[in-house]
């Protein structure tokens, strides 16, 4: 193989092997955006289980370089849903914190916060298939993770976990957790094991959360919003954002 051909199959393997990148400049502001794989793994009695969803992050870069990138991010997908068969469906909610998991999962010199140039260029350039764990204690924490008790009760979504943030802790170990109802809520030997997010290629899911929903589950929590009790909307308005943005 000539050097010329070679090269340009090395360029060719390389080019595949980076995350795919969109970036549209308007008036001289540069918007980037890649997508990413949260994966949610649970220890069962029956094995470990596991759900996933695409979703696509982005930012911009506004002016000269110089400047600042937008915050927050702008993340848009779906919730995780982990089928744990007969024992139910533990959500892992999409939010507008979303943006600052990813931070967390891929931490920029040592930081938790990517939304500067550095961090947008540095995120730009990941190649697809790079990991990052979610770290439970360093700021935000995790999503949240919800289950329904009834599923023809959509105000039945109950927390599975609860986390308390603790000021003065050690960077990296802001919160504990304090409540944990894996067990009580699907079994003995029901286990959170970890949450990963992955640089991907593959397009953003939507509608596999639907598959899980109860039945007119926006029609019941949100179009009837102001119907319900205060002590209702008080409990529910953290655990019911299962979509972000809308499909493209």
């Amino acid at each position: 193989m000539s050097p010329k051909i070679l090269g340009i199959v090395v360029l060719l393997t390389v080019m595949a092997a980076t995350a795919v990148v969109a970036m549209e400049q308007v008036n001289g502001d540069q918007t980037y955006s890649w997508r990413y794989k949260m994966t949610v793994e649970v220890e069962t009695p029956e094995g470990i289980k596991t759900g996933s969803a695409v979703r696509q992050m982005g930012n911009e870069l506004q002016g000269s370089p110089l400047s600042q990138a937008g915050n927050p991010a702008d993340v848009r997908g779906e919730a995780v849903a982990v089928d744990l068969g007969k024992r139910g469906v533990l959500f892992a909610l999409i939010s507008h914190q979303s943006d600052l998991e990813f931070y967390n999962a891929f931490p920029v010199s040592g930081g938790y916060g990517g939304a500067t140039p550095e961090g947008i260029h540095y995120y730009a350039n990941l190649s697809v298939g790079t990991q990052g764990i979610l770290n439970p204690k360093a700021p935000p924490g995790y999503p949240k993770l919800v289950t329904f008790k009834d599923l023809n009760d959509p105000k039945s979504v109950t927390l599975a976990q609860e986390w308390t943030y603790i000021r003065g802790q050690e960077r990296g170990q802001n919160f504990e957790l304090t409540k944990d109802h894996m067990e009580e809520l699907f079994g003995p030997g029901v286990k959170l094991k970890s949450i990963t997010l992955e640089i991907t290629d593959e397009p953003v899911t939507w509608g596999i959360v639907d598959e899980y929903l109860p039945r007119n589950f926006e029609e019941v929590v949100i179009e009837n919003w102001r119907g319900l009790s205060k002590s209702d909307r008080q409990r529910l308005v953290d655990m019911v954002t299962f979509k972000q943005g809308e499909p493209k």
